[in-house]
C-alpha cells in the first residue's frame, strides 16, 4: 500500500529547527525515515532534539539567522557525501509586538533579515542542482498575521506578507529546477514564540484573541502534519501558494 508519507531514504534540511514548528517536524520526519539536517542558534538545543529523533540519521548546524552569511558551508557540508537534498523547510523566525511610536530601522531590519532574506538565501542555495534533488520541495512558515494583522503587529505582518507574495513570484522560476515552494500561514500556536509574543498583553486579551480560532490554539505538531504533505509527492500539484491552517480563523 502506498504511503505519500514514507521518507525513507530522503534528506531534509530544517532552518529554525530548535523548538516549536521547526522542532515537530524534524521529529516527525525522523520517525518517518528522514534523514534531517537541524539548523539553528543554540547548540546545546539541537544536541537535544537530536537525542529526541527516531533513529534517524541527523546533522546539526548552529547558525544566526540574522547574520548574513554563512549558510553555503553548510550545504556544502550537507551534500559533501555526494546524496542530494530532497526537501527545505523554514520555521526561523521572530514576532516582536512593536508599537508605531517606538518603532525603530533596526527592529524593521531584524525582522525582515530572520523573517524572509534568509529564507530567500537558503532557497537561493538550495535551487542550485548540485544540491537539490529531482521534484524537491521547499516549504517556509508564514502566518495568518499576513493576511489579517493585529494591533503593533506591523512589522511582523509585513515581513510574512512579503513571504507570500515572494514565494508566488519564486514558483515560476523554481518549476523549471522541478521544485515547488509553497508558505503555511498558522494562527496562534502553542510556541515558545507565542509566549514571548503574547507576555504583555494580558491573559483576558489572549483568550479573546484565541476565541476567534474556531478550533482552538494550534499546537506546533498540527503545522508539522501540513508540512509533511507539501514537502511529499501527494501535493505535487501545489506550488506558489500560501496554505491557510489557522485553525479556522475568524477576522471579526
Amino acid at each position: 500500500m502506498w504511503n505519500p508519507f514514507d521518507f525513507t531514504g530522503k534528506r531534509f534540511v530544517i532552518a529554525g529547527a530548535t523548538s516549536g514548528m521547526g522542532k515537530a517536524t524534524a521529529i516527525k520526519l525522523s520517525q518517518q525515515g528522514a534523514e534531517v539536517c537541524l539548523i539553528g542558534r543554540n547548540q546545546d538545543k539541537l544536541n537535544q532534539i537530536q537525542n529526541e529523533l527516531f533513529e534517524s540519521k541527523c546533522k546539526c548546524y548552529v547558525k544566526d539567522f540574522s547574520e548574513f552569511g554563512g549558510f553555503q558551508e553548510i550545504f556544502d557540508d550537507i551534500v559533501a557525501d555526494g546524496k542530494k537534498i530532497d526537501g527545505l523547510v523554514y520555521c526561523a523566525g521572530i514576532a516582536k509586538i512593536i508599537p508605531l511610536n517606538i518603532l525603530s530601522y533596526k527592529s524593521l531590519d531584524e525582522s525582515m533579515r530572520v523573517n524572509l532574506y534568509a529564507f530567500v538565501e537558503t532557497l537561493r542555495l538550495f535551487s542550485k542542482n548540485k544540491y537539490h534533488e529531482k521534484k524537491a520541495s521547499a516549504v517556509a512558515i508564514s502566518s495568518i498575521a499576513a493576511e489579517y494583522p493585529g494591533k503593533c503587529q506591523n512589522v511582523y505582518s509585513a515581513s510574512k506578507a512579503a513571504l507570500n507574495i515572494m514565494v508566488q513570484s519564486l514558483a515560476m522560476e523554481l518549476v523549471e529546477k522541478e521544485i515547488r515552494v509553497n508558505t503555511i500561514m498558522p494562527a496562534s500556536t502553542n510556541t515558545q514564540m507565542f509566549i514571548d509574543a503574547n507576555e504583555n498583553r494580558g491573559k483576558e486579551n489572549v483568550d479573546q484573541e484565541l476565541k476567534k480560532q474556531l478550533l482552538g490554539l494550534e499546537e506546533p505538531e498540527d503545522i508539522a502534519d501540513i508540512i509533511m504533505f507539501l514537502l511529499c509527492d501527494a501535493s505535487r500539484k501545489i506550488t506558489g501558494r500560501a496554505i491557510y491552517a489557522d485553525a479556522g480563523y475568524l477576522n471579526l
